[in-house]
Formats: C-alpha cells, structure tokens, sequence
C-alpha cells in the first residue's frame, strides 16, 4: 500500500494515511497486537497455501475479524462497505480496485473458519491481556460472548444424533484399520450418507421417510459396532485410545 512515487507531492494517498491515523479506526488498530497475534497462529499451523496470492496478508484477516464485530454487519454487508471505504480497507492493509471490487461475500466465513482451525483461545488471550493490562479495571473478570454457546444449540432429533454416531464410528474405524494395515471392512456407510445428505436437503420431512432413514442408520450403526468389535478383539493391545473416544465408545 505504500506506492514508490519520484514526486511525494502526487502522493495523494498520503493524506488517506493522515486522516487514517487520526480515525477512531486508526486508533483502534494502532492497539491491536496483530504481529504478536499472527505469530501465534503461524506457530500452530504448518499448511501451505497454493495457487493465486491471498487478497489479505495474516494480519489483514485477523485485522478483519476484529471488524466484523466493529461493524455488525453480515459478512455481505462487511465486504459491501469494504469494497467503498478506504479507511477499511487500510485497517485491513488492503488496497481494493474500484473496478474490481471483491464480489464474493463467503470469504469472510472462509477466512473464519480457516482461522478458526488452529485458533489457541488462552494464547491469544494471554497476548490480548499483556498489550491492554493498563487499560483494563476488572482483571479478574473474564466476559465471553453467548454467540460461540448459540452456534451449536440445535434441535436433536433422531437422525441427527444417530448419524453423528454412524459417522464418528465409521471415522474411527477407517483410522484405525489403516494404521493396523487392515482392509478397511466392507459396510453400507456411503449408501447411507447419501441417503442422509438427501433427506437434509428436504425442506419437509414425512413420517414414513424418518422412520425408514432411522431403521437404516440403526442397522449402519449396528454394524460398525460389530466391525468395531471384531476389530478390536484380533487388535486390543495395538490400539490405544484417548479417554474421551473410550467414554464415547
């Protein structure tokens, strides 16, 4: 963002830099310890990006991440205002084309979730708490947003909890037969994922259609435990389990 001009005075971008640093937007950047922040994700993630170069460096993400919740807004509207305001996109360290905006609103949740998979909650509080220490009055009060809670209330119908079982098993089962380089046992798991994925996708679901998707995923999970067994008996002391899959099992 910071072009290289022979005359400083065509340098109009300058002054978005002045009135930027001057900006609530500005300061509020200007205390977020987005290097410390980055280093601390960089240091649990070792995945390699290919292809096209990101639009935003890893503090540009995480520099928006902390401007969804400044603004409020959806991740369309966020890239919407993105796209028209300089002083965004500066918080961002972005430079964004007029006439090719950024058009696709998924990236925020793409950028989200990808964050998300190595994201070390105490690390990142421990850097948040050593940068704003002065700041702070309560200490010793620790606020967490519902929102993280809401994200994962859902209704537990049947078919939800017995597939998660079929497909957590299935997991399982898969891992540990090719680390003990056994055939992987034959079942009808695919079959009825399709099934499952199909009946998702159905806005109303009939009584005749749940039970028959019930007695399947019933018989699937039958099965996998039988597999399970079977497997564990010929392998028992090859297979070491945490103590949360023993307590699920």
């Amino acid at each position: 963002m910071t072009p290289t001009l022979p005359f400083t005075e065509f340098d109009f971008l300058q002054h978005y830099r002045d009135s930027f640093a001057k900006s609530e937007l500005g300061r509020i950047r200007a205390q977020l310890p987005l290097e410390e922040l980055v280093a601390e994700l960089a240091s649990r993630t070792h995945e390699r990006r290919r292809g096209k170069k990101p639009l935003f460096s890893a503090e540009g993400e995480i520099a928006l991440m902390f401007l969804k919740p400044y603004t409020g807004l959806s991740d369309d509207g966020l890239i919407e205002l993105l796209n028209g305001s300089i002083h965004m996109q500066m918080f961002c360290g972005v430079l964004i084309d007029p006439a090719n905006p950024i058009k696709d609103g998924k990236i925020v949740s793409a950028i989200r979730n990808r964050l998300a998979r190595h994201l070390n909650i105490d690390g990142l509080q421990r850097i948040l708490y050593a940068r704003w220490e002065g700041d702070l009055k309560d200490k010793d009060l620790c606020l967490t947003d519902a929102t993280c809670y809401e994200s994962h209330l859902r209704f537990p119908t049947d078919v939800k909890l017995l597939w998660e079982c079929c497909r957590w098993l299935h997991n399982l089962l898969v891992c540990q037969s090719k680390r003990l380089s056994e055939r992987v046992p034959r079942n009808k798991y695919n079959d009825v994922a399709k099934a499952t994925l199909a009946y998702a996708k159905q806005r109303k679901h009939t009584g005749s259609a749940t039970r028959r998707l019930r007695r399947r995923l019933l018989k699937l999970l039958a099965k996998l435990r039988f597999q399970w067994n079977g497997l564990r008996k010929l392998y028992g002391p090859c297979i070491s389990l945490s103590a949360e899959q023993e307590k699920r099992l």
